[in-house]
């Protein structure tokens, strides 16, 4: 079966959110030789990978495989988040992530994606900053002036993987991960509304294409990427003086972006003043319009991972049990996580 893979037995740990203190209760071992055997300090008998697997509902087989969680720097694993996210949510969320990413490698042996117009752009190359930098990818990936009618379409025809999750909380909006042997992949959150899921998706574009080494200020680089992408300035700042809420609202469902982005946009561009939108702002919150807007944007859904699930049942044969398989993983988690449910591919943890 090959060498015990001690980090694999840490992601299924966090994959299910319990600590080392929970898994040793739950297989009988103390917490003390659960460190070591993540640690790979020891080995784990046989006997102890079969008790691991039962009580962490993943396959043995899992435990073996020949991939690292390890040494993902902000370089290459990026979150939009709440300050309050706890370590806790942040450590399972990054193990559901890394373990889509490696079942979504499988996936890919059949195929090939052939498209990657994600380039890598260094911001101290571009004197126009991440402004300048949006108007290249959207010029790359051949996008028609105005609004974007699907982010997620058009994600995934610049050769991205897009993968709608159950976070199992509001506190996180999206994660991005692009490492060597894979597509990029974004994650976003599918209890958010689509305006929201849309600007954090445009901020993780942002950060997988100008991101490559990290700097001191990436996440207001990718949030003004994000703004020019969805709102580029030549197109947007005639419509955005004399702004009023009425106005924003009237606006929203043209660019597909939330009434709050359109306010900071029209801040940031100087169609506004400080003073116009910190009254603006003040006026939304007394209208409860910060945590619900008015109107809202159709759900974007991702098709290219439920494309790779039927290249699989309908091209190469594939039943459950051989996706379980291939994917290491329970014939439960297959029918739950990988098959289309209602509309669109719905991924949950």
């Amino acid at each position: 079966m090959g060498v015990f893979n001690s980090e694999m037995l840490i992601l299924a740990r966090e994959f299910i959110g319990i600590t080392q203190s929970e898994l040793a209760t739950r297989v009988g071992l103390s917490q003390a030789e659960i460190s070591k055997i993540e640690g790979g300090i020891r080995t784990p008998s046989e006997e102890q990978v079969d008790s691991f697997a039962r009580h962490l509902r993943c396959v043995k087989e899992f435990f073996y495989v020949a991939d690292s969680i390890k040494n993902f720097s902000s370089a290459c694993v990026y979150h939009r988040k709440r300050q309050s996210t706890t370590q806790g949510l942040l450590n399972k969320l990054l193990a559901l992530v890394n373990k889509r990413r490696i079942q979504v490698k499988r996936l890919l042996y059949a195929a090939e994606i052939t498209d990657n117009l994600f380039p890598r752009m260094d911001i101290d190359e571009h004197l126009g900053g991440p402004a300048e930098i949006a108007r290249a990818i959207r010029s790359a990936w051949k996008l028609p002036p105005g609004p974007i009618q699907s982010l997620t379409k058009a994600v995934e025809d610049a050769g991205g993987i897009v993968i709608r999750c159950a976070f199992g909380t509001n506190k996180v909006d999206a994660v991005s991960q692009w490492l060597p042997d894979a597509p990029p992949l974004f994650f976003v959150n599918d209890a958010i509304p689509a305006d929201r899921m849309r600007f954090s998706l445009a901020h993780e574009i942002g950060h997988v294409v100008m991101h490559q080494l990290p700097t001191d200020d990436m996440e207001r680089e990718a949030d003004r990427f994000a703004a020019e992408f969805l709102m580029p300035a030549e197109l947007v700042a005639g419509q955005l003086s004399e702004v009023s809420l009425p106005k924003l609202a009237a606006l929203k469902p043209y660019w597909k972006v939330s009434m709050a982005a359109l306010l900071y946009r029209a801040a940031a561009l100087g169609t506004i003043s400080e003073r116009t939108k910190n009254y603006l702002w003040f006026r939304m919150g007394q209208a409860g319009y910060k945590t619900k807007e008015p109107g809202q944007i159709p759900s974007e859904f991702p098709t290219l991972l439920a494309e790779l699930i039927d290249l699989h049942r309908s091209g190469l044969g594939y039943s459950i049990t051989d996706l379980a398989r291939l994917l290491i993983t329970t014939e439960d988690e297959v029918r739950e996580s990988f098959l289309p449910q209602g509309s669109g591919l719905r991924l949950l943890s």
